[in-house]
C-alpha cells in the first residue's frame, strides 16, 4: 500500500482477500477443466455428441496437449466454413505432406521430420520449444492436401467393406480398375481404407485419432506417438503419456458421425444423363449401399491412377503417387476449391486436370457441345 492511500476497513480487506482467492480458484478451474475433459471425459450427464461438439470448437493449448508442432489449434480451424464440419476459410485449409524420393522408392521420413511439415510451434505461444516448424532438411517431395468437409462421414463409415469390394468387381467388368487401399489394423484385421485423400484410413474413429495427432499434435490411444525426431530436446508440457483419452476421440467421432450428409438440390435430368454418358459415374458411383440405405456420395471409395498432372510421388499404403481415392461429390454446391490440393478454382479446371484412368472421361467431356458442357456442370453444382 502506498503512502497516503486510505487504510481499508477490516471488512474491505476481508472481502478483498476473498475476491482475490476466488479469482485464483476461477483461473485454475478454467485451466484444469479442459485438461480433465481431455484426460477423463465429460460428466456423464452430457451426451457424447454434445461433448464432441464442444471439443470440435475448442482452441487447444499446450497444457491441453497442443503441439509441440501443429497446423491448427482446433478442429473447426480447418473445418469451420460454412458451418462446423465444413472446409477452411475461402475453401482452403491445407497441410503439407513431405518425404524423400530415392532410387529405392519413397521415404516418408518418419523419425527425421516427416511425414508432415507442421506450420506452427508452441514457441509462438510463449512456450519453450526448440523444434522448428516447416519442411525438414532432406525432404525433396512435398504434397499439399486441402481439408475436405466432414458432412456425411458417418454414413461413409457405415458402408461395409464388402460394398466397396463389390463395386471394384463391377468396375473390373466395365474395364475400369479401381483398387481398394487395404489397411492392416493393430488387431491384425485387414480393412478397406476409405478416409483420407488416398483412402489409407479404414474407420472414422481412426481418422479422428490421426487428425488430432497430425494436425494439432494431440496424441491419443489411437495415435499415441507424435512425429517428432528422436533425441529432440523435450518442449514445454511434453509427456510420454497420450494427451487425450480414448473417450475424447470417441466423442469427437460421435459428433462428426452426427453431421448430416449433404442434400442434393433439384437437378436437370439431362445433366445427370450426361454425367453417366461421359463415364464420370463409373468412378463417381452415385451411391453405395450401407445396410438397407443407399448412400448417395458419388464415389466408389477406390483408388484410381489419375495421371502425371496429379502425381504427388507420395506413397500411402497401396496408393502410389498418382493414385487417389475417388473424391465424393456430395456437397459440391458448397465448394469453391477442388482436387486434393485445392488448385482448381472451377469445376471445369478440375475435370481438365483428370488423366490416367479418367482420361477417356475427360476427352468425352471436352467433346461435348458448349450447351451440353454447361448442363453437365450445372448438374454437378446441384450435388
Amino acid at each position: 500500500m502506498s503512502v497516503g492511500e486510505p487504510t481499508p476497513s477490516p471488512r474491505r480487506r476481508r472481502w478483498g482477500s476473498v475476491g482475490y482467492y476466488c479469482g485464483v480458484i476461477t483461473a485454475v478451474w478454467v485451466i484444469l477443466i479442459p485438461v480433465w475433459i481431455l484426460a477423463r471425459g465429460h460428466p456423464p450427464s452430457v451426451t457424447p455428441v454434445a461433448r464432441g461438439a464442444q471439443l470440435f470448437r475448442m482452441n487447444f493449448t499446450p497444457a491441453q496437449g497442443l503441439g509441440p508442432l501443429f497446423n491448427a489449434r482446433s478442429c473447426s480451424g480447418c473445418h469451420g466454413f460454412p458451418a462446423p464440419g465444413g472446409v477452411g476459410t475461402n475453401g482452403l485449409a491445407t497441410e503439407l505432406r513431405v518425404g524423400r524420393l530415392t532410387q529405392t522408392g519413397f521415404d516418408p521420413m518418419i523419425g527425421t521430420g516427416g511425414p508432415f511439415a507442421r506450420a506452427h510451434s508452441i514457441s509462438e505461444l510463449g512456450y519453450a520449444c526448440e523444434l522448428m516448424p516447416g519442411i525438414p532438411a532432406g525432404a525433396n517431395v512435398t504434397s499439399v492436401r486441402n481439408a475436405p468437409a466432414l458432412f456425411g462421414d458417418g454414413l461413409i463409415d457405415a458402408i461395409p467393406d464388402s460394398a466397396i469390394l463389390a463395386r471394384a468387381a463391377v468396375e473390373r467388368r466395365e474395364g475400369m480398375i479401381g483398387t481398394p487401399n487395404l489397411v492392416r489394423e493393430v488387431d491384425g484385421r485387414v480393412r478397406v481404407g476409405r478416409f483420407g485423400w488416398k483412402a489409407d484410413i479404414p474407420t472414422l474413429t481412426e481418422f479422428v485419432g490421426q487428425a488430432l495427432r497430425n494436425e494439432l499434435g494431440v496424441t491419443n490411444p489411437l495415435a499415441p506417438t507424435d512425429f517428432i525426431p528422436p533425441g529432440s530436446k523435450p518442449c514445454a508440457g511434453e509427456s510420454p503419456r497420450p494427451d487425450a483419452s480414448e473417450a475424447v476421440v470417441a466423442e469427437l467421432a460421435a459428433y462428426i458421425r452426427s453431421l448430416p450428409a449433404p442434400q442434393p438440390q433439384s437437378a436437370d435430368p439431362v445433366g445427370a444423363a450426361l454425367f453417366t454418358q461421359t463415364g464420370c459415374a463409373v468412378c463417381h458411383a452415385p451411391s453405395l449401399q450401407a445396410g438397407g440405405l443407399q448412400v448417395h456420395l458419388y464415389s466408389d471409395l477406390l483408388l484410381h491412377s489419375m495421371g502425371p498432372a496429379l502425381d504427388d510421388h507420395v506413397v500411402q499404403g497401396f496408393a502410389g503417387g498418382s493414385d487417389w481415392r475417388t473424391a465424393p461429390l456430395w456437397g459440391l454446391h458448397n465448394r469453391t476449391r477442388y482436387l486434393h490440393d485445392g488448385r482448381a478454382t472451377t469445376l471445369e479446371a478440375a475435370i481438365l486436370d483428370h488423366g490416367g484412368q479418367a482420361a477417356s472421361a475427360r476427352q468425352r467431356f471436352i467433346a461435348l457441345s458448349p450447351n451440353e458442357r454447361h448442363l453437365l456442370l450445372e448438374f454437378l453444382r446441384t450435388l
